[in-house]
């Protein structure tokens, strides 16, 4: 099977646990208002349909397993590239370099995904993993609290899925909220950028620059709102993200259980 038909795959999947859920939630809705309507039976399509939203987000995080891993090191290009301090980090940097290729290989294995990471491919995948090794690489930049909510992020991937509590995960969604912000960076980069363009800056992000983009960045020097937009959209995007992965790692158990009555618990 191709790395294509794997996306697909997975991606077909969870569209499809997704519509059952959307058919759960109407035949609720007909249920709470129908003269004759069953708590219990209320119960169990509520049941039926956090099963399959549990399943949806499985499905769906192993498409975009690869995805993932791009996202969690964003943040180290974008700081290595306008921070000079970087060269001091090379050991850290280059050891990212090694471990995102093992996720990515990871992603793309069919046999892999459903054989070892099963119901819970946040958890279970290289993810933790890369989040502790670009925690280290942050922490060498000084950018001590962006890589202590990295670190949270992996303790909370590590721990089993029975033991992933909302009261965590909600914790963790505020430190993400508040700590990754990068508007900061943007704006140095924007500056070098500009410095690239006036041909006033030797950096070897001026030396990569094709004139295509050199030509689209013309066009936004000239209107500073539409780069303000971007600038939000962007952390805005890294941190739904980021919530998205939380969420799946937390709705594992609700994966495992979703076939079997028989093995869950009460907290279930």
């Amino acid at each position: 099977m191709n790395k294509k038909s794997i996306f697909a795959k997975f991606l077909l999947n969870s569209l499809s646990f997704f519509d059952t859920v959307e058919a759960l939630y109407k035949r609720i809705q007909t249920e709470q208002t129908g003269e004759e309507s069953i708590l219990s039976d209320i119960k169990l399509l509520e049941e039926q349909k956090i099963f399959n939203i549990a399943r949806f987000f499985e499905t769906s995080s192993k498409a975009f397993l690869a995805t993932y891993g791009v996202i969690i090191v964003y943040p180290v290009f974008l700081i290595s590239t306008v921070e000079r301090e970087r060269l001091k980090c090379q050991r850290q940097f280059q050891k990212i370099l090694n471990s995102l290729p093992t996720l990515l290989r990871q992603a793309v294995n069919t046999k892999k995904i459903i054989e070892k990471l099963k119901h819970d491919p946040i958890g279970k995948s290289q993810i933790s993993d890369l989040l502790i090794t670009t925690a280290n690489f942050l922490r060498c930049m000084q950018k001590k609290e962006l890589a202590e909510v990295y670190e949270n992020i992996a303790n909370f991937l590590k721990k089993p899925a029975n033991e992933r509590n909302y009261s965590d995960l909600f914790r963790l969604r505020n430190e993400i909220t508040r700590v990754i912000q990068f508007r900061n960076e943007y704006e140095q980069l924007l500056s070098l950028i500009r410095k690239c363009l006036e041909e006033q800056e030797e950096d070897e992000v001026c030396k990569n620059l094709p004139d295509e983009s050199k030509k689209m960045l013309e066009v936004y020097k000239e209107k500073p709102y539409l780069i303000d937009q971007i600038l939000l959209m962007l952390d805005l995007s890294l941190q739904e993200l980021f919530d998205g992965l939380l969420h799946t790692a937390y709705l594992a158990r609700a994966a495992e259980t979703a076939d079997y009555i028989i093995g869950r618990e009460e907290a279930d």
